[in-house]
């Protein structure tokens, strides 16, 4: 089974200053899942979207969310939700994940807050199984050393964005 990205831009993107309490575990969290739409009639024209939140420490609402939505083709015909596996969804989840993030620290340096790094490399895929209170879908790799075991770290353990 061979697919081929045909396009890909920004389907949807908000970002609000984090809510931070006196004594809240800073630590961002990074959540995302990759999201099959309906494909057309011959079942070779495909829609993704990978849907990407960053969290502070426990917090349930995220302080920065976004979509980014991949139409892509199959040589024959095909349900994507059957082949969730394949390194082509992976290199769609990781590039989506990526191009939001230069869109949300786009957005953070424009409103005065520090930028967040992430590498895309360290994204790791788990699929039927996450941290309490972290959807299903990638999150980065485990906590590095002297991280918290709360959730996990955007690369590089940054602290939140502040004013």
């Amino acid at each position: 089974m061979q697919f081929d990205l045909s396009r890909d831009f920004l389907d949807g993107l908000a970002v609000q200053h984090p809510r931070i309490t006196p004594g809240q575990d800073t630590q961002i969290r990074a959540a995302g899942q990759l999201h099959f739409l309906p494909s057309s009639a011959d079942g070779t024209m495909h829609t993704a979207i990978v849907s990407f939140a960053l969290f502070v420490g426990n917090n349930e609402q995220p302080f920065a969310q976004g979509g980014w939505r991949f139409l892509f083709t199959s040589d024959e015909q095909a349900d994507p939700k059957q082949h969730q596996q394949h390194p082509f969804m992976a290199q769609m989840l990781v590039s989506g994940t990526g191009k939001l993030m230069v869109q949300f620290n786009n957005l953070l340096m424009h409103a005065g807050l520090s930028i967040i790094p992430l590498d895309p490399t360290q994204l790791v895929v788990r699929a039927n199984s996450a941290p309490p209170g972290v959807p299903l879908g990638a999150v980065p790799a485990p906590p590095r050393q002297g991280a918290s075991k709360t959730g996990a770290p955007a690369s590089g353990s940054s602290p939140p964005p502040t004013a």
